[in-house]
């Protein structure tokens, strides 16, 4: 019998996901009607670029710098900063950028707690910073300009890269009678290559999983690398995968 594969490609929110989830198990992530900091992200670099000024704090040397900086913001308002190992990579390469959100963060006070639920929680909140955009570049309503990862020419390139995994995914020699999902995440990385491939739950069958994450893994073609403020950063796919006997 032969099986097709069928699935869609769906991306998280960008702040959420861009480097894993798992770190963040155990917090909320803010209601999309919520702001983490009030006056919404305008006012977050706003705030951030007028500390660098009263604090009298240096640019970094590299003008290519750029960090994702994320916090757990507690119930009383207060914040922490979240370590993240998927995130430890970016934060060696841009230490200056890592250490400057670090140093910032002591002085920015309108922090707002989550409300799920009619509840207060601790939540994640997430921001990139670009110090080069935050000295002397800064303007009134700054928001960092982002642009997302593409596979090939757009507006038709996720369509090819469907044609790719279905191409490269060999599920000969498996029988099913019952549909069933699988999600694949993913990391497109600055050069625009495909890394860190894994399924977040496992069909039951290893050499299945395999071939799958075998399969995404051969795809060589490259894509263009996501950007924030023309910087490439890491960016994360959430791939659901929906198996279908026919």
């Amino acid at each position: 019998m032969i099986k097709k594969i069928f699935f869609i490609i769906s991306l998280l929110s960008f702040s959420l996901n861009v480097f894993g989830q798992k770190v963040h198990s155990q917090y909320f992530f803010y209601p999309k009607e919520q702001d983490s900091y009030e006056g919404g992200e305008k006012q977050f670099y706003k705030d951030f670029h007028q500390i660098i000024i009263d604090k009298n704090l240096k640019p970094c040397e590299n003008k290519a710098e750029v960090y994702y900086l994320k916090v757990i913001v507690k119930e009383d308002g207060s914040v922490k900063y979240l370590k993240d190992d998927s995130n430890s990579e970016m934060a060696l390469k841009n230490k200056c950028t890592y250490d400057l959100g670090l140093e910032v963060l002591k002085y920015m006070d309108k922090w707002k707690s989550a409300i799920i639920e009619g509840e207060k929680k601790p939540a994640v909140a997430s921001f990139f910073i670009v110090p080069d955009d935050l000295f002397d570049h800064y303007k009134e309503g700054y928001i960092p300009q982002y642009d997302a990862a593409s596979f090939e020419s757009m507006p038709d390139g996720i369509s090819k890269f469907r044609e790719e995994v279905v191409r490269r995914i060999d599920i000969d020699g498996f029988n099913w009678s019952n549909g069933f999902k699988l999600v694949v995440n993913f990391t497109v990385n600055t050069e625009g290559k495909i890394q860190d491939v894994t399924l977040e739950e496992s069909s039951g069958v290893k050499e299945f999983d395999n071939r799958v994450i075998d399969g995404i893994k051969r795809i060589k073609k490259k894509w263009s690398p996501a950007k924030v403020g023309g910087v490439p950063v890491n960016y994360r796919f959430k791939l659901p995968l929906n198996f279908r006997p026919m």
